[in-house]
């Protein structure tokens, strides 16, 4: 594969051995529940139906791509793909617990996992708190998938040292994640006049960045053993950048994008009060009275988001030049891991021309 690489067909080849993968996984563990007891089942169809769902399975890509980034088709692939496989594990367990605290509804044209289990709560049971029980049931789910995520990893056809800097970089990576939800929790929660540009970009930086693009690189590249931390430093010099894009453009698309396309309702962020860059920097430009109309928005827990708010947001988003901010953001972004990519001393020419075609794939898309 180190001649005329076909990017899209790298992608496709990597989403089927992670597919596969997920499906055999899935299967051994509904065996595991059987064994344990017929009541665990649905903890497990969830799981599966949750992960199997669809996905870019961009994660498992780049964990690819960092296998080979230092000599572009060397080593066997087929060493890491239990690696793919973990790392999406991880994503969906992030997902599951993401979703409860959101309260989204819906994930990937699906229920969500919570709301599986409250509604089926609610179908077969007399009494209880069904939105609890669909809460807690959806935590034990993500734990589960988690550890399984873990189990996974551990299993990269790697020698002990290698693996123990691996499950190292694994588990600091998912600090740095749960540092970026705390505070993204945290920001939900202060009035909108309180929630700055840094702040918003520090969480980008810590929950997108971090474990979409830079984690996964990481440990392909520590799992090829041909790695050095000149390596490490140029990949996380890319997939800073390179994350922040990706979540600028996922805020604008989860406020303008097609549900049909998107999965989700129209407008969820809004629905949800995210405290997005694209509505902080419309505050921050706004006239007095688009901050009195946002902060009615946004800091008045318990009144329903209707589509007249979400409607109003996207225009006030347009008029007060924020929209267009975030894009020159994300042009800056690009230049900027496209810059690391051409000055790279450490990576394969394969490997910087894939990351550079990813990078503008994934910050120019529409879904």
């Amino acid at each position: 594969m180190s001649q005329g690489i076909d990017y899209s067909e790298l992608l496709n080849y990597a989403v089927r051995i992670v597919e596969d993968n997920l499906r055999a996984v899935f299967s051994r563990i509904r065996e595991e529940a059987s064994s344990i007891s017929p009541l665990t089942l649905d903890a497990v169809e969830i799981a599966s139906d949750y992960t199997l769902r669809g996905g870019k399975r961009l994660r498992a890509f780049l964990t690819l791509v960092g296998y080979w980034s230092k000599e572009w088709g060397s080593g066997d692939p087929s060493l890491i793909t239990s690696l793919m496989t973990g790392i999406e594990l991880l994503q969906s367990y992030l997902l599951v617990h993401d979703d409860v605290m959101d309260r989204d509804e819906i994930r990937r044209g699906g229920p969500t996992v919570h709301s599986w289990f409250r509604d089926k709560c609610i179908r077969e049971f007399k009494t209880g708190d069904c939105t609890h029980y669909g809460d807690s049931q959806a935590i034990t789910v993500g734990d589960f998938l988690e550890a399984t995520a873990v189990e996974y990893v551990s299993r990269a056809g790697i020698n002990g040292e290698v693996l123990s800097k691996l499950l190292g970089t694994y588990a600091a990576g998912l600090r740095k994640v749960a540092y970026g939800q705390y505070l993204d929790v945290l920001f939900s929660y202060r009035s909108l006049h309180e929630v700055s540009e840094r702040d918003v970009l520090l969480v980008h930086r810590l929950k997108t960045a971090s474990y979409t693009i830079e984690l996964p690189l990481h440990m392909g590249a520590i799992a090829s053993g041909k790695y050095n931390e000149r390596l490490l430093g140029e990949l996380s010099s890319y997939a800073i950048p390179a994350g922040i894009a990706f979540q600028l453009r996922d805020d604008i698309i989860g406020l303008y994008g097609d549900p049909r396309q998107t999965g989700k309702p129209v407008g969820s962020d809004v629905k949800e009060r995210k405290k997005t860059l694209l509505v902080v920097k419309a505050y921050e430009l706004g006239s007095e009275e688009v901050k009195r109309r946002l902060s009615e928005i946004y800091d008045a827990p318990g009144t329903d988001v209707t589509l007249d708010h979400v409607k109003y947001v996207q225009d006030v988003v347009r008029e007060t030049g924020s929209l267009e901010y975030s894009e020159m953001l994300i042009r800056r972004y690009v230049d900027e891991a496209a810059k690391v990519l051409e000055d790279s001393r450490e990576m394969s020419k394969q490997a910087a021309d894939v990351l550079k075609w990813l990078l503008v794939k994934l910050a120019y898309r529409e879904k």
